[in-house]
């Protein structure tokens, strides 16, 4: 397997964002859809730069067309179970895009909760394609490249990734898709903040959102100078621990909180929380995801009200030259090496 790095995060995401109505069944067409056959965005390491150390996760994202979307969903479920013999593999867990935070925007508040479904209403419609972001976890890059699962991923789910016309059926229009690996900065859980790499390791085998459980994923997408690393990641550490252990009413007994509501401001705090670094820079560039998971869209949504939340994420915002796109994602796909 060759060795990748990221490339322009945000253009991939933007241009995916943008695409026209109608081309989840073949209707319209897009900048991103290639004429021949799918594009990844990645390129290689170059010589002068060294394999990441510690956890990494190779990142997917894809989208797929209605009529063969069971298809590749368990084409993917059928491989995350291969993976569990895999030496080094800790975790894989596909999302599907459902809709989008408002409030990450600094809206008004009555806008919250707004395109919290929007995008799985558009499937429904048949006006968008389905997206799907892939966590591939595994405890070191070696480990990363034994398994091979950017090939498997090529030879098996690519030749799925085209738009499909009604009566007609598969058209030569395909879907680019991109692909990535990162590092876990931080993580943690309604307990503790993990930073130790074998806690790390235990929390990236131990993932909870399990698609029966319907909770939320915020996957929160944001570039800055990667001359900023440094203090980029001295500011979201205070952020982190702010997003994992604030909730509304601040006395609540349980010290979880109350379910958030469209017509209240409180919320129970968040499952999980992961600083995920683009492993590598890009054009002087440097990609992060801020990847959460919550009991619901508008428990997330009432915290960005939150004047505590508001506070912390300041800083970190400062240094932030692209983003914030935060999609909502539910769990189709979840495997945890136990």
């Amino acid at each position: 397997m060759s060795e990748i790095k990221n490339p322009n995060r945000r253009q991939f995401l933007s241009s995916s964002s943008q695409v026209l109505a109608g081309i989840a069944m073949g209707v319209g067409l897009s900048s991103c859809a290639d004429d021949d056959s799918p594009a990844v965005s990645t390129n290689s390491i170059e010589t002068n730069e060294t394999a990441p150390e510690g956890q990494v996760t190779q990142y997917f994202e894809f989208r797929v067309a209605p009529p063969v979307n069971s298809k590749v969903v368990e084409l993917i479920n059928t491989q995350a179970q291969a993976l569990l013999s895999q030496n080094g593999f800790l975790s894989l867990s596909l999302k599907q895009m459902v809709g989008e935070s408002t409030m990450v925007k600094n809206l008004p508040a009555s806008y919250k909760g707004l395109l919290g479904n929007a995008h799985q209403e558009a499937i429904a419609n048949q006006s968008l394609p389905f997206f799907y972001s892939l966590f591939v976890r595994f405890e070191d890059y070696a480990a990363l490249q034994a398994a091979n699962f950017g090939d498997w991923f090529i030879d098996n789910v690519v030749p799925e990734l085209y738009v499909y016309q009604p009566n007609v059926g598969k058209t030569d229009l395909a879907f680019h898709y991109y692909t990535g690996v990162y590092q876990t900065v931080l993580c943690g859980d309604r307990s503790t903040v993990y930073s130790d790499a074998a806690d790390i390791s235990q929390f990236l085998r131990s993932q909870t959102d399990s698609p029966d459980k319907g909770y939320t994923t915020v996957a929160n997408h944001v570039a800055i100078e990667d001359a900023q690393l440094p203090e980029f990641e001295r500011r979201i550490a205070p952020l982190l621990n702010v997003a994992q252990n604030t909730y509304r009413p601040a006395d609540a007994s349980d010290g979880i909180g109350e379910a958030g509501s469209a017509s209240n401001t409180t919320y129970k705090k968040a499952v999980t929380t992961e600083i995920l670094r683009n492993a590598f820079a890009q054009d002087g560039e440097r990609d992060y995801l801020m990847h959460g998971v919550w009991e619901s869209v508008w428990d997330h949504e009432n915290s960005h009200l939150d004047i505590r939340f508001m506070q912390a994420s300041m800083p970190v915002g400062a240094l932030v030259i692209k983003g914030p796109v935060e999609p909502f994602y539910q769990t189709r796909v979840q495997v945890n090496q136990v």
